[in-house]
């Protein structure tokens, strides 16, 4: 399932994660999720997906983090995980609920 991890170190990633017990949690093609500053005075901002490890032969398969290094794991707004699933996924989007 798509979740946020949000490290100790106050990086946040954003990738298909599996929890199995006491075992490392694994997520696969993870990317940072980065804060973008306003360019100009009309602009707010926004964010930016940068590729966490993508040469690393475990990017596929699922890279393992220790739960010591993770501060939170999270459910991501929609619109992020319709993102995400954009680039990564099926493309399937999830409707807003209303």
């Amino acid at each position: 399932m798509i979740k946020l991890i949000t490290l100790k170190t106050n990086h946040t990633l954003l990738g298909d994660v599996t929890i199995d017990g006491d075992k490392p949690v694994k997520i696969k093609q993870p990317v940072q999720v980065v804060s973008v500053p306003p360019r100009s005075q009309n602009d707010s901002g926004g964010i930016a997906f940068s590729p966490f490890l993508e040469y690393s032969q475990e990017f596929k398969t699922g890279i393992e983090l220790q739960c010591s290094d993770i501060l939170v794991i999270t459910n991501p707004v929609v619109e992020l995980e319709n993102q995400y699933n954009s680039i990564f996924g099926s493309g399937i989007q999830i409707a807003k609920a209303l």
